[in-house]
């Protein structure tokens, strides 16, 4: 690390707790946390000993001392922070997912590239040594070919209640798949072809939900298939009771030749692999802290003035896949992924 970088974290939230440490571990320096809520903003500060404390996005981001901005908002957040930002001239690293449109991404991205400011999309747990294991017995057909990748996630409602609307950050197909949209891109090394998905609001008649005009679907099977052959599917609820003991079961990749079973996007310690007959245990690399790799990752990419390792490329494929998932619950049916995208393009 040729230099110290300084950050301002926008939102104190879990996340901007999670981006504070993770700046600090990566060796990087937070000069300040801003949020609406200034006891939860001056809470966070002083648990990491960060020094300025700010209410208005609008007054930290241009201070002289700030290089780089970590958003941590609510997803219609993310656009206006990004091209205020950027018009500042500072480098930006934001939360997943990019954002609700690609009107969005589009501003945003041309924000980034007219102030010539470097962009980052947090997809840190696509850096797991889970997927790149689970990409080589893919690739190599150690396997065969194709694949079916099962994806299972079951939470109880949302703390963060943002999560659940509709008009904020849509619910888990957009907030959580993206991590599992982007693994399966990268481990098949495939586009979609076709999208089908069934979704449920499971937890209307919730009253710590009754608030929110407009509830987002909280559970859904999605089945995607990729141009390669091989399937990706998502089974995810957010919509149990609080409290609840049911989990999900670990992820399985299935082929013809065997398959593999563990949490390849978090950070996992190990997977298992069963082959023919056979049964192996795959030890694995685990990182401290896979938001301090991404934000060392971010800042490698600044200094060398390359591609970030996940930015808006990465943001805009997966924002396409979960627009088209919705296309389906919408209307039931199978969505042609490559027509899809030129008409949402067009």
């Amino acid at each position: 690390m040729t230099k110290v970088w300084n950050i301002a974290v926008i939102g104190a939230g879990d996340m901007g707790r999670q981006h504070v440490k993770g700046w600090q571990l990566a060796g990087h320096q937070v000069v300040s946390v801003t949020d609406v809520d200034q006891g939860r903003a001056e809470a966070l500060a002083q648990a990491f000993q960060v020094p300025g404390v700010y209410t208005d996005y609008q007054e930290s981001i241009p201070q002289g001392n700030v290089d780089i901005v970590s958003i941590c908002l609510p997803l219609p957040l993310h656009r206006e922070v990004t091209v205020f930002a950027a018009n500042q001239g500072k480098h930006i690293f934001c939360e997943k997912p990019l954002t609700r449109s690609l009107e969005d991404a589009d501003a945003m991205e041309k924000a980034v590239t007219e102030a010539g400011v470097q962009f980052g999309l947090g997809l840190q747990r696509n850096l797991s040594q889970g997927v790149l294991a689970a990409r080589a017995l893919v690739q190599s057909g150690r396997l065969g070919r194709p694949v079916l990748f099962a994806c299972d996630s079951i939470a109880e409602i949302r703390p963060k209640r943002i999560m659940h609307d509709a008009n904020g950050n849509m619910g888990p197909l957009m907030d959580l798949g993206c991590h599992y949209y982007m693994m399966w891109q990268t481990v098949f090394n495939s586009s979609p072809k076709t999208v089908y998905a069934q979704g449920r609001v499971l937890a209307r008649e919730r009253r710590e939900l009754s608030h929110i005009e407009e509830l987002a679907i909280d559970s859904a099977v999605v089945t995607v298939e990729y141009e390669s052959g091989d399937i990706g599917t998502f089974t995810v609820s957010w919509g149990m009771p609080p409290q609840t003991k049911l989990r999900g079961h670990q992820d399985r990749i299935l082929g013809p030749r065997g398959g593999a079973e563990g949490g390849f996007n978090a950070n996992p310690s190990k997977i298992t692999v069963y082959e023919e007959d056979g049964v192996e245990e795959v030890p694995l690399h685990v990182y401290p802290s896979l938001h301090q790799e991404q934000f060392q990752l971010f800042v490698q990419s600044i200094e060398q003035q390359g591609a970030a390792s996940a930015g808006f490329q990465a943001g805009r494929d997966v924002l396409t896949l979960t627009l088209a998932i919705f296309k389906s619950i919408e209307t039931g049916e199978a969505i042609d992924f490559e027509r899809f995208s030129r008409e949402l393009s067009a």
